[in-house]
């Protein structure tokens, strides 16, 4: 990604935010089982350790687009999968019999936002500051560090079927945490009985159904905030375009030409419309604060938090250090350059369509021809097609 290595007031106050879930629920979990002071001094200590690499590692991982879902993965989310795997693991410790905790739920949860690393150092930190609150012997903590093996297996598979083999996953999943709790409870007593297997069951059947019910809701909630997103950036009543019109109603309607025109454009060539509709609406808006106009942009969009790729389109603005990349960013380089183009005439010099459909060809043949366009993977046919589609419309009505 390009030019995101910068600080945002919203993904710092998450990352308070998320501070105060571990602060809290690290604090709750050592006096519901009666922690002695000293040994609660030194489990902040670690929670206090953990939390800043944790913090330090999802920056990375930001940064390199490791997210699943990248565009999608707020940091928002982030912190409602934090409580939530907290809240599994209040249940686990305050309602599960030992070895039959259903903690192989911790990495599938923790899939939906995080990567391999993130997920297993989450969920490993659960269990471990779990086992030392409830002095867990060390055949409870090999139960459940292996359940977390699996599930970090079982979560990406999850993830990647449909269907009936998303079943046999879940039965897996059943079959696994099941097998697992029996042997490590074996392994500690040297016993079995008709009851241990009952809970073994029972463990099962929790984590497969909270496996089946949560990881599709997420998912989905994860793809309708895809539109969500897109559409609050381009609401009327959004401060950064609130922000457009005030400081200029010419550059507003500009950046309004461009995104209806760029919307259009995608959806004919089956592109992602809502991407370059936002990303039309917003790429010159570096001239709110002046040069450096693209530094400048991407700063706003990143204080914003833009989704990645729309802060790709703007810095691609002009093809002046990046070529568009995609697309929706060569769309939106076409529609900024004709927009601008016939913006520069008169609307009487414009009133005859041959006029105006000169200026379009003329434009956009330079702009291919200069090979503005080589790395967006945009094909001949498609580019035929915007090009029509521009030297149609009425571009100052």
């Amino acid at each position: 990604m390009k030019h995101t290595n910068r600080f945002s007031s919203i993904r710092i106050g998450y990352t308070i935010g998320m501070a105060l879930i571990f602060i809290i629920a690290n604090t709750v979990l050592c006096l519901l089982n009666a922690v002695l002071i000293d040994k609660f001094i030194c489990i902040m200590g670690i929670n206090v350790c953990f939390f800043l690499l944790f913090v330090l590692l999802l920056i990375r991982k930001r940064l390199e687009g490791a997210l699943p879902e990248f565009n999608y993965i707020t940091y928002g989310k982030i912190t409602f999968v934090i409580l939530l795997t907290w809240i599994i693991t209040f249940l686990c410790a305050l309602f599960s019999p030992d070895f039959f905790a259903p903690f192989i739920l911790l990495p599938i949860v923790c899939k939906t936002v995080f990567d391999d690393s993130l997920s297993n150092v989450l969920s490993l930190y659960l269990v471990i500051v779990t086992s030392i609150c409830l002095d867990y012997s060390i055949f409870i903590v090999l139960c459940y560090v292996t359940l977390v093996a699996f599930g970090n297996v079982f979560a990406q598979l999850f993830k990647e079927k449909e269907g009936l083999e998303r079943l046999y996953i879940l039965i897996l999943i059943f079959a696994v945490t099941t097998v697992v709790s029996i042997i490590f409870y074996y392994f500690n007593y040297l016993e079995l009985s008709l009851s241990i297997l009952f809970f073994g069951l029972v463990d099962g059947f929790v984590a497969s159904a909270f496996t089946v019910a949560l990881v599709p809701l997420f998912k989905t909630y994860v793809d309708n905030s895809q539109h969500n997103n897109y559409e609050m950036f381009l609401s009327q009543d959004y401060t950064l375009v609130q922000d457009i019109r005030n400081f200029s109603f010419i550059e507003y309607q500009h950046a309004s030409r461009v995104s209806i025109l760029s919307r259009k454009c995608a959806e004919a060539i089956n592109a992602n419309s809502e991407l370059a509709a936002c990303g039309g609406f917003y790429y010159r808006l570096g001239k709110i604060e002046g040069e450096p106009m693209i530094d400048n942009a991407l700063k706003i969009a990143n204080d914003y938090c833009f989704p990645s790729d729309v802060i790709q389109i703007l810095a691609e603005y002009g093809g002046i250090i990046y070529l568009p990349s995609t697309k929706e960013s060569a769309i939106v380089h076409m529609v900024d350059s004709v927009v601008t183009k016939v913006e520069l005439f008169d609307k009487d010099a414009m009133s005859s369509t041959w006029n105006q459909n000169m200026v379009i060809y003329q434009t956009i043949n330079e702009l291919s021809q200069k090979g503005f366009y080589d790395n967006s993977t945009l094909s001949m046919n498609q580019f035929l097609v915007i090009r029509n589609i521009l030297a149609n419309e009425d571009i100052l009505a």
